[in-house]
């Protein structure tokens, strides 16, 4: 079996909860109590990835955190995440003066081609480079595996990403039996969100499958739904494979930072609450980025948000616009009046 490595992102996706007001001492702290557990692999930074904080407001910029963790950038393996259309070119090599080993290339399915250059320019500058092709599931298996069949050569690893929380077990599992099929065996990882609650039986199922690597964060903490359990993961993988890679002392430590992150978010006003909107976005595949363009038009029109999440994501679940929508809507309102005449 592959050494399941587990990547640590409660200090990326995990700032979403609190708005991104983590201020740099508050990451170090929390990198430095990760690392002193034990974590070779961790995820920093501003939840929409590097050069976020200049559009979406936060307590840092990316080189004042970055500098202020070099030093644990000596210890362990950090990484940050990058969306081309957020970030830039110079965000990248930023982070990389500052120690940083990874980056996560985060592209839906369908843009992978215009990001070529980022890939390219991280693979320069020496980055352990991982493509996290976000809403995995807007694609077919088929089509998934043509795109790690495409790109495997780029990247270290390529990342079924499930962005919603939508996907279950056997669901997964098709996607990698058909990367299998056409391509092999290849580095892959996992990214789940937990709207179903869903993560750690989503995540089993693919390391039995063969994927390697796992992200998780401290009581799930993260947008919308939330992500697998980073406490819980390592306490099932103990109970699966035995205390070789997982120790009783390694969970008990992971188990006291999670309960310190924990009251550093309640601390902040925030709460680690699911709503009922979390599960329903998992159930329809509806990005939680969309939430409030919906329910602004759901508002608008009068009708039962609800209702609307699920009948515009039976149509569309990757980009949606307020004309997308309308699009639907009244596509769906033409056909009920057609029936009733």
């Amino acid at each position: 079996m592959k050494e399941i490595k587990l990547l640590e992102c409660t200090l990326r996706d995990g700032t979403y909860v609190v708005d991104f007001m983590i201020d740099p001492d508050t990451f170090y702290y929390f990198t430095e109590s990760l690392v002193n557990t034990g974590f070779e692999h961790i995820e920093v930074g501003h939840g929409l990835g590097l050069g976020a904080y200049r559009t979406h407001s936060a307590n840092f910029t990316d080189e004042e955190v970055f500098s202020r963790l070099q030093p644990l950038a000596e210890k362990t393996k950090l990484y940050s995440f990058f969306i081309p259309y957020i970030g830039t070119i110079n965000d990248i090599r930023i982070a990389r003066e500052h120690g940083l080993y990874g980056l996560r290339i985060g592209s839906e399915p369908s843009s992978i081609k215009q990001h070529i250059n980022a890939i390219e320019e991280a693979r320069k500058l020496g980055y352990f480079v991982a493509l996290n092709l976000m809403k995995s599931y807007t694609i077919t298996p088929a089509a998934f595996a043509t795109l790690v069949n495409e790109y495997k050569d780029l990247v270290d690893v390529i990342y079924i990403v499930d962005s919603a929380g939508h996907m279950i077990p056997s669901e997964l599992r098709t996607y990698v039996d058909a990367i299998h099929d056409r391509v092999g065996m290849v580095p892959l990882g996992y990214h789940g969100h937990n709207n179903l609650g869903l993560g750690v039986a989503n995540a089993l199922e693919l390391i039995d499958a063969g994927v390697e690597y796992i992200d998780t964060t401290l009581t799930g903490i993260g947008r919308s739904g939330g992500n697998v359990p980073t406490e819980t993961m390592i306490a099932v993988l103990s109970k699966k494979f035995g205390d070789k890679q997982y120790s009783d002392k390694f969970l008990l430590s992971t188990m006291k930072v999670a309960r310190k992150f924990r009251e550093y978010v309640l601390s902040k006003g925030k709460n680690f609450d699911i709503r009922s909107e979390d599960i329903l976005f998992g159930y329809s595949g509806f990005h939680s980025s969309y939430e409030k363009i919906l329910r602004d038009y759901s508002e608008e029109k009068g009708l039962d948000f609800y209702q609307a999440i699920i009948d515009v994501s039976r149509q569309e679940k990757g980009q949606l616009t307020r004309e997308i929508i309308d699009d639907i809507i009244n596509g769906i309102e033409h056909e009920s009046t057609a029936k009733k005449t």
